[in-house]
């Protein structure tokens, strides 16, 4: 006769169940271990992110340091934005705010009249300075470009306790690079505020001499 106990059927696996807090149905242990795992790793790329743009920071501030004492603060602003942001073109340009208007201060891979439509204060680089804000061609709108800003990058404005002192313009990338990421925006938003306060020691340093 066969029985019809389950005597002889092994025992069912028990799964284990974690009761949320909320009071809602329990979550079985190994997909509640499986979201504790993916927070662990989501925070540990926080921290490795924030470790890598820290050590750039770091050795951008120290760059800036280095130039207030050697008077290269154009030239600083110029290897910061070459070795970590990959750039080799960049135009700074100064900004006087009471009659609005710009001169070139300083440039790298460019003669001075191929930059001279930029004085004009229009499209993406003269929106810099009416926004207050740093633009990016990425950001850009179709056709918010002028002719000769095809190849512009950014225009970072350079802002000291919001008086714009100027504007930094970045052009073309390094072939390697395609575009601008993630670490690349909060560097130029560290050379905005600590850029405009090494240009303007620089400003300083320059009338005490002349005097």
């Amino acid at each position: 006769m066969i029985g019809t106990g389950n005597g002889n059927r092994p025992p069912t696996k028990a799964v284990r169940q974690t009761e949320p807090a909320d009071g809602n149905a329990p979550i079985p242990t190994g997909m509640e271990e499986l979201r504790v795992r993916v927070q662990q790793l989501s925070l540990r790329e926080q921290i490795e992110r924030n470790h890598f743009l820290l050590m750039r920071l770091n050795a951008a501030n120290a760059r800036l340091i280095q130039s207030l004492e050697q008077g290269d603060v154009f030239e600083a602003m110029a290897e910061i934005i070459a070795n970590l942001l990959g750039s080799e073109e960049i135009a700074v340009f100064d900004y006087h705010a009471a009659e609005k208007t710009f001169s070139l201060a300083w440039s790298s891979g460019f003669e001075a009249e191929a930059l001279q439509p930029f004085l004009c204060g229009a499209g993406m680089f003269g929106r810099a300075v009416q926004q207050g804000l740093s633009q990016f061609q990425e950001r850009q709108q179709d056709g918010a470009l002028l002719p000769h800003e095809k190849n512009l990058t950014a225009c970072v404005i350079l802002k000291s306790s919001r008086e714009i002192v100027g504007v930094i313009a970045i052009f073309g990338l390094l072939p390697q690079k395609n575009n601008l990421e993630w670490a690349d925006y909060e560097l130029l938003k560290f050379l905005e505020t600590y850029g405009a306060v090494a240009m303007k020691f620089q400003r300083l340093q320059g009338r005490q001499v002349s005097t």
